[in-house]
């Protein structure tokens, strides 16, 4: 694709930036992989030229070997023009439920009456998948319509789910009377999902049936993705779940990774908490660490100073993590409980340790890093030589010089010494 094409971005400007050569090229490659490729890339070209490439596209593939047809319906979505709709609708016709699926998502994105009566066609599609799908494409829409209301009797509960989660997308008056009510269905598909719309409203009591069915094991996994998707309202009923000894364990861990992708600092607290229980089993507890890893940049000082306690524990995956998180976070004032790991046995622990030395320590760690000069790990070899080159003395020559004999070394070890010799 040229690189002029691409700064001038898709869709900018008084007329639509057109499909670039190659691209229309390969729409009709011998290929499926390359004429997929190509459905995905004209997607993101909003033009009429895209959207009757795409449908000439979809109607020469015989059948969806190579995924094209459900590229070409999703590409037509993503060119949000009113003209895809008539292609999408053809589509609807499709054999391949998954095709008609990706159609009736893709009307969603498309504006118009003529995309609204085709979703309403896809709405009584004999396939529960693609009413779904439809009655969700509905409710990004934003109007109430017969179809959303039909698919609160539809004899399957993935479509009265998704007829419940259209209707609180479109503002319907009555939406929380019908998710009340629904709270007692016979499906605990629709159950759930009403809870969870309740529960993202700030309902207490539906964030507590989401709650006990994931206690009871009632349909555990479904209730936690819908409690998850409540975002940080849900979190003091995770944070009580995660805390309940009675939680089966892998459901516990199933709740915290819930907790890690909530924003906050009494998330965190929770995800330091449990690195730092010894009664957690020991999966759990590096699940926790390498979450609070990846939040370093949020956490606060104390919450830093918490993880440093891990520097003392038994596990060397822990300490491991541990050393990254102080790494990133400014380790300087931990240095005393950094530097005896040098020497730990597990190797990944003492390279840590070592970066840690590396970056905020200084000539007294001298001794560390010429010990290290012997490590079985070149990586950390390496290390050593690298920092000796940068804050070594004269006691550091007589073990690099045995490296600068090493062609694997020799660079790294040479430059140390004479960085040495240069400021005696």
């Amino acid at each position: 694709m040229a690189l002029a094409t691409l700064a001038a971005g898709p869709g900018r400007g008084a007329d639509p930036v057109q499909p670039p050569d190659d691209v229309l090229r390969a729409a009709q490659s011998a290929d499926g992989n390359a004429r997929r490729k190509a459905a995905e890339d004209l997607g993101s070209y909003p033009c009429p030229l895209a959207v009757e490439r795409l449908g000439r596209m979809y109607r020469a593939e015989e059948e969806d070997a190579y995924g094209v047809k459900a590229a070409c319906a999703d590409a037509l979505g993503r060119t949000a023009r009113p003209e895809a709709a008539a292609h999408l609708a053809g589509m609807l016709r499709d054999p391949d439920y998954w095709v008609r699926k990706r159609a009736a998502l893709a009307l969603g994105s498309i504006p118009g009456s003529e995309a609204a009566a085709a979703l309403a066609v896809a709405a009584r599609d004999p396939d529960p998948r693609v009413r779904a799908a439809a009655v969700r494409a509905l409710g990004r829409r934003g109007k109430d319509t017969p179809a959303v209301r039909a698919a609160l009797d539809d004899p399957d509960d993935r479509v009265k789910a998704e007829g419940l989660s259209a209707l609180v997308a479109v503002g319907a008056a009555d939406a929380p009377e019908v998710l009340s009510a629904a709270l007692t269905a016979d499906a605990w598909r629709v159950r759930l999902r009403a809870a969870a719309l309740l529960a993202r409203e700030g309902d207490p009591a539906a964030t507590g049936v989401l709650a006990d069915a994931i206690r009871s094991g009632d349909h555990g996994h479904a209730a936690l993705r819908e409690l998850s998707a409540c975002g940080p309202g849900a979190f003091p009923a995770l944070a009580a779940l995660f805390r309940d000894p009675t939680v089966p364990g892998p459901e516990r861990g199933r709740v915290l990774d819930a907790v890690a992708a909530l924003p906050g600092d009494a998330p965190a607290d929770l995800l330091v908490d449990a690195a730092s229980d010894p009664a957690l089993p020991a999966a759990v507890r590096v699940r926790a660490v390498s979450a609070v890893y990846d939040r370093r940049g949020e956490l606060s000082e104390p919450q830093v100073a918490r993880t440093a306690g891990l520097l003392a524990d038994p596990d060397p995956n822990l300490v491991g993590v541990a050393l990254q998180v102080l790494l990133d976070r400014g380790g300087a004032p931990f240095l005393d409980q950094v530097a005896p790991l040098a020497n730990h046995p597990n190797p990944v622990v003492r390279h840590f340790a070592l970066r840690n030395l590396a970056r905020y320590g200084g000539p007294e760690h001298e001794a560390a890093f010429i010990r290290a000069l012997s490590d079985p790990k070149g990586v950390n070899v390496r290390l050593a030589m690298e920092t000796l080159e940068r804050i070594g003395t004269e006691r550091a020559l007589p073990a690099l010089a045995p490296l600068a004999r090493q062609r694997k070394f020799r660079r790294y070890a040479t430059a140390a010494m004479e960085a040495i010799e240069a400021r005696r």
